[in-house]
């Protein structure tokens, strides 16, 4: 039965609830703390026998910790059984059965019994992926932990017994990836939720391991184990390594992998690719377009990048096969020939705030360019197209860059009179100085003494450019205003970047081969797809829009999520009569969106009832 203990916090006396429970794998009772409370100084309200009166409620029933008095007056733990039949009360997770629906409605129950029923597979093939699929979602973990807390669902979802078989299935996985993620937008398209791919996002980030030593590539070898070299010396390779040192979105030492993300308009997954870790961003576009998305059969679509895959060959590719591109332009780089179109204040469309003052401004004019595409027979393809280039101003975002930027500008600017004190700082800083040969008498420059000058002109420059943004497009007959909307929707990728590296802990990576690496990051993207959809399906309900000026409406968060689905557990007595902790009330949005009640939950039956409505696919 739950209990409230008072133990030592650094030193100070702390509050928790917890619980002795018979475990039967180690064959005696062991402590599971439920919920910290907090410090004693939070609750203790200055008169005697505080502690003893706050136990005593608690016993009573008197005070609710999120649903955890629910259990304290259960019966006796002896009326209390779970399946394998051991006398104690374990509180199963109910919180599945959400997830569980989506991951049918995404057919991919359907293609791993296929491709089961079509191979020598004898273990769960099906009940491992979900396993893996709910556990990243609901208690991210290793693979080996994950598998050892199998059995911490109401209702079993996979009979495996053995570890070796979950390595087994990620082989699978990664054989099958394309396939499976080809039935999960099909599934998508031909459901109520469908693709709006009119506007497709694409960004690309990385990944680190926890070790410091990347792969080494393989070379090819002789009958002498000797390595082949090429006509120019060079050994040549038989498979370049994954695991490779690159440049780390998160500044980390270790080796890495990239990832390229394609999401919908709706924010919701259509695929992804892994690359080795020293692979450019900008050359990852072409592969995932052609191997993968071309196959999607998604219609026309617009893509939209950051500046990272604005180059010739990428625009190139997408107006080839008939889409459309809308990505920014750095400002900073393309200063000196879009600076005084930028600063001229003629033909600006403003937006004012009540005071009268101009928080927003953009305009654009048209361009004729010549796009140059590399083929591999090392010949080149070029064509013209008009392109819409578009420059605003937001008055937000330059206090912001004003703000960030305050302390570097004025070491800058003291740094006027004494240059050389930038000479062996960082590389940002370098940019403001030269060094030039100079004759200190005459001026003229034919002196080998050399002279640190500090190039003010850079400095206004960069000033100038404070609060002003430029993206480019292929779509020229669109509203400049609804493109920079659109470009703000890649904040939605941003966000499914975030859930996949802290919600779903999807680095460090702890698995080494590259067989197994490629499907961790498959378990994750199907686990992103579950989150996206019961996200998309709340606002629906509550009918928002998933974008708005400042980017994208989520409704409830990844974390919620996952914190109100862990919290819905049951136990039942031999009789099947169940008891439930209180959901919260983020359990009760998700079932309303998909056109239900908060149902009965007091009996194996109900529960089990639910469940088979669930299956039905309501989400999709």
């Amino acid at each position: 039965m739950p209990h409230i203990e008072c133990v030592k916090n650094n030193g100070k006396p702390y509050l928790r609830l917890a619980e002795s429970r018979y475990v039967k794998d180690i064959g005696r009772q062991k402590k599971f703390v439920l919920k910290n409370l907090g410090p004693l100084s939070k609750f203790d309200d200055g008169k005697p026998d505080f502690l003893k009166r706050f136990r005593e409620k608690f016993k009573n029933g008197e005070i609710d910790f999120d649903g955890i008095t629910y259990y304290s007056n259960l019966p006796t733990k002896n009326t209390f059984q779970i399946d394998n039949g051991q006398n104690y009360i374990d509180l199963k997770n109910i919180g599945f059965l959400f997830l569980q629906s989506v991951y049918n409605g995404l057919g991919i129950n359907q293609i791993l019994n296929q491709i089961k029923s079509n191979s020598k597979i004898e273990h769960d093939l099906n009940g491992l992926v979900k396993m893996l699929v709910f556990g990243r979602i609901l208690e991210p973990q290793s693979k080996k932990k994950t598998f050892e807390n199998r059995n911490k669902y109401l209702f079993s979802i996979v009979s495996s017994k053995e570890i070796k078989e979950v390595y087994r299935c990620l082989d699978i996985l990664d054989k099958y990836s394309k396939q499976i993620q080809n039935r999960m937008n099909t599934k998508i398209k031909n459901s109520s939720i469908g693709r709006v791919t009119n506007l497709t996002y694409y960004d690309v980030t990385n990944y680190y391991f926890e070790t410091m030593y990347g792969d080494n590539d393989v070379y090819e070898l002789d009958e002498n184990n000797e390595i082949i070299k090429d006509d120019k010396g060079q050994p040549i390779i038989a498979k370049k390594e994954f695991k490779k040192k690159g440049v780390s979105k998160e500044g980390k030492k270790e080796p890495i992998v990239q990832m390229g993300l394609f999401i919908d308009h709706n924010g919701i997954p259509v695929s992804h690719k892994l690359f080795l870790g020293n692979t450019q961003d900008k050359t990852t576009f072409k592969n995932v377009l052609e191997t993968d998305v071309d196959e999607m059969d998604l219609g026309r679509i617009v893509v939209v990048a950051d500046n990272g895959m604005n180059t010739q060959e990428n625009k190139y590719l997408i107006v080839s096969k008939n889409n459309g591109y809308i990505v920014s332009k750095s400002v900073k780089k393309s200063w000196k020939k879009m600076g005084s179109w930028a600063l001229d204040n003629d033909n600006y469309t403003e937006i004012r705030n009540a005071f009268g003052e101009v928080v927003f401004k953009y305009k654009s004019r048209i361009n004729e360019i010549e796009l140059t595409y590399k083929n591999e027979d090392g010949t080149k393809s070029k064509k013209k197209i008009k392109e819409k280039e578009i420059i605003y101003w937001s008055k937000k975002h330059y206090e912001k860059e004003v703000h960030q930027n305050q302390k570097f500008i004025e070491y800058l600017e003291a740094c006027k009179e004494h240059p050389d004190k930038l000479k062996d700082k960082e590389k940002k800083s370098q940019q403001y100085i030269k060094t030039v040969d100079i004759d200190k008498e005459t001026g003229e420059v034919i002196h080998p003494e050399k002279v640190i000058v500090f190039l003010e002109e850079k400095l206004e420059k960069y000033k100038e450019t404070m609060g002003f943004y430029s993206i480019v497009t292929s779509e020229i007959d669109e509203d400049d205003k609804e493109l920079i909307n659109r470009y703000h929707g890649l904040s939605r990728i941003e966000y499914s970047f975030r859930i996949i590296k802290s919600d779903l802990e999807g680095r460090p990576i702890y698995v080494w081969t590259e067989e197994h690496i490629k499907a961790h990051f498959l378990i994750c993207f199907i686990a992103l797809t579950i989150i996206r959809i019961i996200q998309y399906k709340i606002l629906k309900y509550e009918n928002k829009s998933t974008l708005n000026v400042d980017g994208w409406e989520q409704g409830i968060t990844a974390e919620k999520i996952k914190e109100a689905l862990n919290g819905l557990k049951a136990c039942s007595d031999k009789n099947g009569t169940c008891l439930i902790s209180t959901p919260e009330k983020e359990i009760e949005q998700i079932v309303k969106s998909i056109g239900l009640e908060m149902p009965d939950l007091t009996t194996i039956d109900k529960i089990d009832k639910f469940k088979n409505k669930l299956n039905k696919g309501l989400f999709m």
